[in-house]
């Protein structure tokens, strides 16, 4: 992946519409989305993560936690004084890095997934997450020889078609594997958000994971277009908070011409990649 031209982007489109907020660490953009729901971007890394905060009158769920880089916590005590549970979109790492924070932590039921979420990552396991290369300033007091993934013990394991209650506002786990086995979106019944983690976002998605499977990812693709009636906007797990829905419509069909053979790709690091307008795919 190129690291080098992502700064000069920022911030993309579909973050210019939203009221920024004040944020507690200078590593964090909190913007909100719509009330109730707030996006908490880490864009000073190229993989410009976003977890979201969606709140109900009862209790609110953070979906991811980011890469544990700076106290996501801090800003979520900032934004509300309901309990909060984390919901993992899935288990890599720049979406799980604050779990351990958090005393209630759930995804879904996938052992593989959970083992790693419990594991965690060890420091050197973490060294080339955060080369000089890969950001553009760190926070104040962070040193990257000192980062790890710290272990967090998943309290819940979610089901296809769980619902949430988080108090005058439902959200419904829907199961989306591909990226890797045990992800997820969450479909929010108040503003009809689709939340849909690393099963979609604007950019280089990818599918070379060992654990990854185009198949699977293309069913999923169809699965979550046929959401689409239900759905107002998608916000995505990296780079924009808001896009319109219709690019799932976009994704779906490139997958089909990746199938058929029918489009053009190039090597990058040993990987297939495919560029399409405003996305990309990359296969092993």
């Amino acid at each position: 992946m190129q690291h080098s031209s992502w700064p000069d982007g920022l911030p993309p489109p579909g973050n210019q519409r939203f009221e920024k907020l004040e944020s507690v660490s200078p590593w964090f953009e909190v913007y909100l989305v719509s009330e109730g729901t707030f996006a908490l971007l880490e864009p000073s890394h190229y993989e410009e993560v976003i977890s979201y905060l969606i709140l109900g009158s009862e209790r609110g769920i953070l979906f991811d936690t980011g890469m544990g880089i700076a106290n996501i916590q801090d800003e979520v005590a900032r934004l509300t004084g309901v309990p909060v549970v984390v919901v993992n979109s899935h288990c890599h790492y720049d979406h799980v890095g604050d779990n351990y924070r958090y005393a209630e932590v759930w995804a879904f039921d996938h052992d593989g997934e959970i083992a790693r979420i419990e594991r965690g990552k060890t420091r050197d396991e973490c060294q080339h997450y955060v080369e000089p290369e890969t950001y553009t300033e760190l926070p104040e007091g962070f040193d990257p020889a000192e980062y790890e993934i710290r272990p967090a013990e998943i309290t819940k394991r979610l089901q296809h078609l769980d619902t949430i209650d988080l108090g005058g506002r439902t959200l419904t786990v829907h199961h989306t594997p591909g990226h890797s086995p045990g992800s997820i979106c969450l479909l929010d019944s108040q503003d009809n958000l689709f939340f849909t983690g690393d099963a979609f976002y604007p950019g280089m998605m990818y599918c070379h994971f060992e654990d990854s499977d185009f198949d699977v990812y293309q069913r999923s693709m169809a699965y979550m277009v046929g959401l689409l009636p239900g759905v107002s906007h998608l916000c995505p797990a990296h780079n924009e908070a808001f896009v319109p829905k219709e690019a799932l419509e976009r994704v779906q069909a490139a997958f089909s011409l990746i199938e058929a053979g029918l489009a053009p790709d190039a090597l990058d690091e040993g990987a297939r990649v495919f560029r399409f307008e405003g996305f990309g795919l990359m296969l092993p």
